[in-house]
């Protein structure tokens, strides 16, 4: 029977480079060569041909596999998993409520992060439905960036974040508006290292309160409209006059702009926790990750809507979450309409299992079925039980320790 082949990273400061133990001189013949970080493919490369357009056709459904594979038999997370990442509209009564914690009892969530809270009087709905299941539901208010450009704002929104803090909220989300969408009167754009942000990060520390932000967006969409972009046939764009989700070319900032702000940001407030939305949007370069944690030890990630690229490197990113298992969180980016089979088992049979070539929980799908963002399938990473543990939920009560009492209990009572 062949051995597992355990792959190792070897990181120093500034590089990264990676090493697979190797079989003995009598199992083999000579070492392989050294490996190496290919760089990007080059925006030209992705050019489409002049004149090209998208034809707007119907992207068919993935072809059924026809191997047979072997499959766990996952029904729910194997423990209580915290969502730090979901978006749940409407939650301003008790049968929303309820509705909710029935799905999250079946896909076996002990709790979740709703980002949706909003502000003002939504946010005090939001609170005050919600006090009953505050041992589950963990709602965070929305930063809001409307006004920004209005003398006093600072001032003004932090006093809404203080206040949100003392009525409940547990936490605050910031959305891909600022560096890709906001800007100031001159037009250029809003980036993270404003000065009129630094009372909002201020107070986020004063409170103790995770930020989860969400900054960038994937690395496809600031590359051509073309078929040689991988996420185009994934329906990243539909028809001609479709180019919603593009950057390239369009006076956006580029990912490195949005990056540099970033990294001045947790420098200039090392007491903020920030918790970096999908894997802080560079699970496409994962020295620029490994690079970004090692720097600054206030930033943590979590996994939403990178699943479909972590999963066709199965054997890189686990030994990354192996190393950085105190700095990963789970995340979903899933709302209370999605259905547990297609999207959460996907994820625990990821994180859980070495299971090979399986669909991954597709963040949209096209009109013809297929998984949009990710015209292909992946493998699991199989993290041993004491990491699985970090990723689902201690991580988490680091930053949510109100929940830890009803996490807690339901590891007495979970079936295994």
């Amino acid at each position: 029977m062949p051995r597992v082949i355990p792959l190792m990273m070897l990181l120093a400061a500034g590089s990264f480079a990676m090493s697979i133990e190797q079989p003995t001189a009598a199992q083999s013949g000579p070492a392989p060569a050294a490996q190496e970080l290919p760089p990007l493919p080059t925006m030209q490369s992705i050019e489409a041909p002049a004149g090209w357009k998208p034809d707007g056709h119907v992207v068919p459904h993935m072809p059924e596999t026809l191997l047979r594979l072997p499959r766990t038999r996952i029904t729910h997370a194997k423990y209580p998993a915290i969502d730090f990442h979901l978006h749940a509209s409407g939650l301003t009564d008790a049968a929303a409520y309820e509705r909710l914690i029935k799905l999250m009892n079946t896909a076996g969530l002990g709790a979740i992060v709703n980002l949706n809270g909003g502000t003002g009087a939504n946010l005090d709905a939001v609170l005050k439905a919600g006090a009953p299941y505050k041992d589950r539901v963990a709602n965070f208010i929305t930063l809001s960036l409307d006004g920004i450009n209005e003398p006093g704002w600072s001032g003004r929104f932090a006093a809404e974040m203080e206040r949100a803090f003392k009525a409940g909220a547990l936490g605050m989300k910031v959305h891909k508006t600022l560096g890709l969408d906001a800007k100031n009167p001159d037009g250029t754009y809003i980036q993270a290292d404003d000065p009129r942000l630094d009372a909002v990060w201020d107070m986020a520390a004063k409170y103790d309160r995770p930020v989860m932000i969400h900054l960038s967006d994937s690395i496809g969409r600031f590359y051509p409209i073309s078929q040689k972009n991988e996420r185009f046939e994934a329906g990243l764009w539909h028809a001609p006059s479709d180019t919603r989700g593009n950057y390239y070319k369009n006076g956006s900032p580029s990912p490195e702009v949005i990056e540099k702000a970033r990294e001045n940001m947790h420098k200039k407030h090392p007491k903020t926790h920030f918790v970096n939305a999908h894997m802080a949007m560079l699970y496409y370069d994962i020295e620029k990750l490994t690079r970004f944690l090692d720097t600054y030890p206030n930033a943590d990630v979590e996994i939403s809507a990178t699943v479909q690229d972590l999963g066709r490197a199965p054997r890189l990113w686990r030994e990354f979450i192996l190393k950085y298992q105190d700095r990963v969180l789970m995340g979903s980016d899933g709302s209370q309409n999605r259905e547990v089979d297609d999207f959460w088992t996907p994820h625990w049979r990821f994180l859980e299992t070495f299971d090979e070539y399986f669909e991954h929980p597709a963040q949209v799908r096209t009109e013809g079925g297929s998984p949009g963002h990710g015209r292909w399938n992946i493998s699991g990473i199989g993290l041993p039980d004491d990491v699985l543990r970090k990723v689902y939920y201690e991580n988490a009560l680091r930053y949510l320790p109100e929940l830890r009492a009803s996490i807690q209990k339901q590891l007495t009572v979970r079936p295994q």
